[in-house]
């Protein structure tokens, strides 16, 4: 059974990663901060040394409040690196890392320069050292737990409280993906032998306003949607390219975007949908 150390496997798309590794017949390490915290190099070579897991699928960073330009993804980025030499040091042989579609189009941000500027350095340091490196391009994601200020649970707690829910920017065309069908990807992308660059998308453009529709559809509230559009400094449409996740890793989603907004009503706000 190959072993893999997941790193960040309390976040949005980490905690949903688990299930399928092991179905996958992986052998899981995910170890919480107490155990293993990669902003502490003694703690990350102590773990390595006495797992040696032989694959790493790495998720941890922070995307709390402010994180675009949050000095923090200087140090992330830097210790990532060390994970990545900590773990050849210990024989491992196969790593994905998560990145993001900012990368395309951000990178003016901090959290989008780190994460270009990572990807650029450990796929140097993994073609000189015989490590097999793939790099997940992340677009949008929306799933289970996720922080009240992001856009599934602004607009769900806003119409359930009979409040106004305000969107800014309805008519942006954006990559939108769950978080269960991610990690899923993820893992079939760690387990393929394809590398580089895969985009993490559904490849479909969809409308900011369609989305919240949709939710204020089945919450019955639409009249509480308040479309106040500005788009300044924005690009309209950002899409990812499914073709290498499609072809190379051979990920087909689970769910369509309203099977999975269903899903997440019924679990996280229990709301019944028929």
């Amino acid at each position: 059974m190959n072993s893999v150390l997941l790193t960040g496997s309390g976040g949005l798309i980490g905690k949903e990663a688990i299930l399928p590794l092991q179905e996958m017949g992986f052998n899981v390490f995910a170890p919480t901060k107490s155990e293993m915290n990669i902003l502490d190099l003694n703690s990350v070579r102590k773990f390595m040394e006495k797992q040696k897991p032989e694959y790493l699928l790495h998720f941890a960073w922070f995307t709390g409040e402010n994180y675009l330009n949050d000095e923090i993804n200087i140090s992330l980025k830097d210790y990532s690196l060390e994970l990545l030499k900590i773990f050849a040091e210990n024989g491992g042989k196969r790593a994905v890392f998560a990145g993001t579609c900012f990368e395309t189009w951000g990178a003016e941000t901090l959290y989008a320069k780190c994460k270009n500027e990572l990807r650029e350095q450990a796929m140097d340091f993994c073609s000189h050292n015989e490590i097999f490196f793939g790099w997940g391009r992340i677009y949008y994601v929306f799933g289970h737990g996720e922080r009240e200020t992001r856009l599934l649970p602004y607009i769900a707690n806003s119409l359930k409280n009979e409040q106004k829910a305000v969107i800014k920017g309805g008519s942006l065309l954006r990559d939108y993906m769950y978080s269960k069908d991610i990690a899923t990807a993820f893992v079939k992308f760690l387990a393929s032998k394809a590398e580089d660059i895969v985009d993490i998308c559904s490849g479909e453009a969809v409308s900011i306003a369609s989305i919240t529709s949709m939710i204020a559809n089945k919450l019955k509230k639409e009249h509480l949607l308040e479309f106040a559009e500005n788009t300044a400094g924005q690009p309209s449409v950002i899409v990812g390219d499914k073709t290498r996740l499609t072809l190379e890793v051979g990920f087909v989603p689970k769910y369509s975007l309203e099977q999975a907004i269903n899903c997440i009503l019924e679990d996280d706000w229990r709301i019944i949908i028929r």
